[in-house]
């Protein structure tokens, strides 16, 4: 087993509306590699990437997928990279799927492909957003089974 490795991120301003972090995009074709922005999403199914992005790796595209948004369906090429997390750990093999844009000047959005891998939490206590991620996961967090908790 992989020993964990985890990363936490706090909002610096009260409660966040987006979490972001820092990941790193990397071909494994050119060992080329991009740092940037990324919106953790847990209501993505998967990775994505800008266009912006894939043109500066000079990905080549692995093939299509549909994407739905708020004005229909599209088909938007995919690709084949490595994601580095701010906690150290590289997963390879990701399927990436390219998007024109992202807001709040993302570049990539971290979808459940790479969330359903580990733990993760979000907590607001005392008006600060907290989330944590833990890869690999290691043991259930169930709040309603918190020692001393009342429901």
């Amino acid at each position: 087993m992989q020993s964990p490795s985890a990363l936490t991120i706090k909002s610096t301003f009260g409660l966040a509306k987006v979490l972001v972090s820092t990941v790193e995009i990397h071909d494994p074709r050119t060992s080329i590699s991009v740092t940037l922005n990324a919106i953790w999403d847990t209501g993505a199914t998967g990775t994505v990437i800008t266009k912006n992005i894939s043109n500066r790796l000079g990905l080549i595209p692995t093939g299509k997928s549909n994407v739905s948004t708020a004005n229909g369906t599209v088909i938007q090429n995919t690709y084949i990279v490595s994601v580095a997390l701010p906690n150290g750990v590289k997963i390879d093999g990701v399927v990436v799927t390219e998007v024109d844009g992202l807001s709040g000047g993302c570049d990539a959005l971290i979808g459940m492909d790479i969330i359903s891998l580990g733990d993760f939490s979000i907590t607001n206590h005392n008006n600060t957003t907290c989330m944590s991620f833990r890869i690999p996961s290691i043991h259930e967090i169930d709040y309603v089974k918190t020692p001393g908790l009342k429901i």
